[in-house]
């Protein structure tokens, strides 16, 4: 005892002295009024404790200081907790070892409670976690992979968090996390919010960090809803100030309706044609298009296909309807034939098997080729694989659903379009003169005995479509989708118009100046506009809407009735070469898609327009990626509330309206919502002011300032894909006052029994945008159309199972070097090529540093450093090159 310090020796006296005093009272003492008093001496600075009895001292006092009696107060708090904590277990009837959960936790401070209000640091969390691991070994007995490669040793880990989380320090402090590893897009996988609430009467009124939105005073400008910044609300005085500083995750998209009817605009180039979807059954149909369509509505066409099958390529797995196939560019051909060794065949020009010779000799001298795996060597050399035919294993049969085809017209539809490296082939049967006529061979023609046995097709699309494909103008390219939610389309509210951008002055025009048709519009020399609304041959200036022919109303189409609007008819409707060179795009037609939209002086043409598709009181947003709180709809300028007037389906994408007296009345609609994008690779900044100056409680004037800018994903941009730089600002004015004289002038109207007062409201609202661009420091203001940095082809020589047997060059002229190559299932058609070989050795047998290498081969230097086994890195063959990091 001597040892302790005499201050602190006196202070655990006078703590238990005064802690005596502090027990809870007897009901005996009660009666007699024990209690202690403490007080403050300022002569002395010191903390005097009293046990009293009434006004009657019973004890010697006893005297602290500040710093002693600081201390005393810290403990004795502690132990009043300590206390009622064990008077709380010990009342309740619960065990005192209640299940650990973070729920509720709390923590008592002074210091949050000073700065930041009272109720301390609270934390409360709801969810769930869920986590599965496993281990997976997968063995492979295949002796072409290395012996490493045979056993697999896979760890499955996966996770499902589902977790809110709210913390509060004091009244002021909030912090809120929502992380979900199952949400459907990543924006709504991870979000937080930091916020700071003020007092009324303080400058800070609130300040929010994370995932924030803003509004402004200025109906005409939305401050943003899907944002991750910061965003800061202050007031002085009658100012009020919201600032904001953020990351944009969202594009903003407004759509109109008019009444319970979605009125939708469109406008594409005409290079948006629909490719790989649409194609002629035969050459003979695309010859006879322009002509069948030429006396709409009634289509001059003799034949009418009753029967038609479907081939793909097999991508789905699905092998229950499925045969091999040989697809043939040339079957039923008779006037376009690409290969010269087949010959037209009888009178009729139409096309069938007989159409040429092809047929003939596939059934007779080259039957043995329906053994795709071994026959097809039988085809003379000058038969090429991938353009005049595709042989295919496991070709899928399209069920009726997956298609449509117009009997007339010949040509067939898609519902999806076919991947580049795909293949298309049908079979077709239609009645013509009385008379049944077939192109290729149906499934049941080779019976179930036989279906190893190939089907002879005629091919619509080879793997590879390019210009120099024989079936190249089989694909259809008049033919263009208005998008996704184009569906019932109605004649009543559907507008066209094609234009052409003026190479003088930049701007759209309807016609073609100095074309010698400079009086006609483009849609009538497109043959889009022949007839009335009563389908008499009177061109009226609107688009002729025709179901099936020139309007596809259920898949929201046009249809053009000539197979090159832009190329060949639009020359044979100038008539002089000069001047049709000038507005002619015949590139649209005889080159790639990707060719023909870099030539900025041919694709000027355009198709714009407006449609109205049968939604009801259903308005579509046509996306499903909407962020929450930011659909706005307005109704002839008024803003509708959301719940009462309408409701939104964030999910499905789509805006019911509630209030029938809009439908009823035809109430043009407009919906303004903000889409958020898969990707949020580029960076968008939106940085905003808003003021807002309260003279009274009705009279307000405000002011808002946004600037956005993007900033583009690469230091070159490419044409059309400039990143923005705008700046938005505007005012605005609004007064509000409440009359009861107005309320009961309007009593004075017969059945009128208003008791509210009225009120009588006053906007005035301006806005300007200032657009501008990125300018880039390495690139300035510029942008590219082609680098050409995509001219260089790259072909890893390292994979051994991209290497073939090359084919024998076939040179039938007399100084041919290889005359062999003619020769034909034949075994001196390779007799003068080298002996190659290629195999993969498995590295550890030629390592000298690795513990797996054999040790015969590990001690002979011969075979390590024989060329044709050994390693060879790539910093040997080039010493001065800078490999990539790994």
């Amino acid at each position: 005892v001597c040892s302790l310090n005499r201050s602190y020796l006196f202070l655990v006296l006078a703590f238990l002295f005064v802690m005596n005093g502090t027990q809870p009272l007897t009901a005996q003492q009660q009666q007699l009024g024990v209690h202690t008093v403490v007080r403050y001496d300022p002569g002395t600075a010191l903390y005097i404790f009293e046990r009293r009895i009434g006004d009657h001292l019973i004890d010697t006092p006893v005297t602290m200081t500040r710093k002693e009696y600081m201390a005393y107060r810290l403990r004795k708090m502690q132990v009043d907790q300590f206390r009622e904590r064990n008077r709380g277990n010990a009342d309740s009837s619960t065990p005192s070892y209640p299940t650990f959960t973070i729920s509720g936790l709390r923590r008592q401070e002074k210091t949050p409670t000073t700065l930041f209000g009272p109720g301390g640091v609270q934390l409360s969390t709801k969810g769930s976690i869920d986590i599965s691991a496993g281990l997976k070994r997968d063995v492979t007995d295949n002796p072409t992979l290395p012996l490493r490669a045979r056993k697999r040793n896979i760890f499955n880990f996966d996770q499902q968090i589902q977790l809110n989380l709210s913390a509060t320090v004091g009244e002021k402090i909030n912090f809120n996390v929502n992380y979900d590893t199952e949400a459907t897009f990543d924006y709504h996988s991870k979000e937080l919010k930091l916020a700071y609430q003020g007092d009324e009467d303080q400058i800070i009124r609130n300040i929010e960090a994370g995932n924030v939105k803003m509004t402004t005073s200025n109906p005409l400008i939305d401050g943003g809803a899907a944002l991750f910044g910061i965003k800061a609300d202050l007031q002085f005085g009658k100012l009020q100030v919201n600032t904001l500083f953020s990351r944009q995750q969202s594009e903003v998209q407004t759509i109109h309706s008019s009444g319970s009817r979605q009125i939708t605009p469109f406008s594409f180039s005409a290079d948006n044609y629909e490719e790989n979807r649409h194609f002629f059954l035969s050459y003979w149909f695309r010859d006879n298009y322009n002509h069948a369509m030429s006396s709409l509505p009634y289509v001059e066409s003799p034949i009418s296909i009753t029967r038609i099958e479907v081939w793909v390529t097999n991508r789905r797995g699905d092998y229950s309807q499925v045969r091999n196939i040989v697809a043939l560019a040339d079957l039923g051909e008779h006037r376009t034939i690409h290969n010269p060794r087949w010959q037209p065949m009888g009178a009729e020009e139409i096309p069938y098997n007989r159409g040429n010779t092809l047929y003939d000799e596939l059934t007779t001298t080259y039957a043995g080729i329906r053994d795709i795996r071994q026959g097809m060597n039988l085809l003379p050399g000058d038969v090429v694989n991938g353009t005049d035919y595709e042989k295919l294993e496991n070709a899928r049969l399209l069920s009726p659903a997956e298609y449509s085809y117009h009997p007339q017209l010949g040509y067939l539809s898609l519902n999806m379009p076919l991947q580049p490296d795909e293949v298309l082939a049908v079979a077709f049967e239609y009645s013509y003169g009385g008379e049944v006529y077939q192109v290729g061979e149906f499934s049941a023609d080779i019976g179930m005995e036989n279906s190893q046995d190939a089907l002879f097709l005629k091919l619509l699309k080879p793997v590879s479509l390019s210009p120099t494909s024989p079936v190249w103008d089989l694909m259809m390219k008049n033919i263009y989708s208005l998008g996704y939610g184009a569906y019932n389309l109605e004649a009543d509210h559907f507008r066209l118009e094609i234009t052409r951008q003026s190479d003088s002055a930049g701007v759209y025009l309807s016609y073609l100046p100095g074309s010698g048709i400079d009086d006609e519009l483009l849609l009538r020399v497109m043959q889009l506009d022949r007839l009335d609304e009563r389908q008499n041959p009177y061109p009226d200036g609107i688009f002729d809407f025709l179901e099936g022919y020139t309007v596809d109303t259920q898949q929201g189409r046009i249809i053009f009735p000539v197979t090159e609007p832009f190329g060949s008819h639009l020359k044979e409707r100038i008539k002089n070469e000069t001047i049709a060179a000038r507005y002619l795009f015949q590139e649209l037609y005889d080159s790639t898609r990707t060719v023909a939209r870099q030539l900025a002086e041919k694709n000027k043409y355009r198709l714009s327009g407006e449609y109205r598709a049968a939604s009801e009181a259903v308005i579509s947003l046509n996306t499903m990626n909407v962020a929450r709180g930011s659909v706005k709809v307005t109704a002839g300028g008024i803003t509708l509330t959301e719940g009462v007037d309408y409701t939104v389906d964030y999910l499905s994408g789509s805006v019911t309206i509630l209030n029938q007296s809009l439908l009823d009345t035809g109430t043009p609609l407009s919906v303004t919502l903000e889409e958020q994008t898969f990707s949020q690779m580029q960076r968008k900044t939106l940085m905003g002011v808003n003021l807002l100056y309260n003279f009274t409680h009705d009279f307000s004037l405000g002011a808002t300032l946004m600037h956005y800018t993007e900033k583009p994903m690469t230091m070159k941009t490419a044409f059309g894909e400039e990143a923005t730089r705008n700046l938005l600002w505007g005012s605005n004015l609004s007064w509000k006052k409440e009359s009861v004289a107005l309320t009961n002038l309007l009593n004075l109207l017969p059945f009128t029994d208003a008791t509210t007062p009225s009120q009588l409201t006053a906007e005035l609202a301006f806005a300007q945008m200032i657009p501008g661009h990125y300018s880039s420091q390495h690139a300035g203001g510029y942008s590219y159309l082609d680098d050409f940095e995509s001219t260089t082809s790259v072909i890893d020589l390292r994979n051994p199972y991209a290497w073939s047997l090359a084919a024998t060059p076939i040179d039938n002229s007399a100084t041919s070097l290889f005359p062999e190559g003619a020769l034909t299932n034949q075994i001196e058609n390779g007799k003068n090529r080298a002996l190659l070989s290629w195999y993969h050795i498995d590295g550890i047998f030629t390592r000298k540093n690795s513990s797996l290498t054999p040790t015969h081969i590990r001690n002979d230097p011969d075979q390590l450093s024989d060329h044709r086994v050994r390693e060879i890195y790539e910093r040997e063959l080039f010493p001065e090159r800078e490999l990539p990091y790994g």
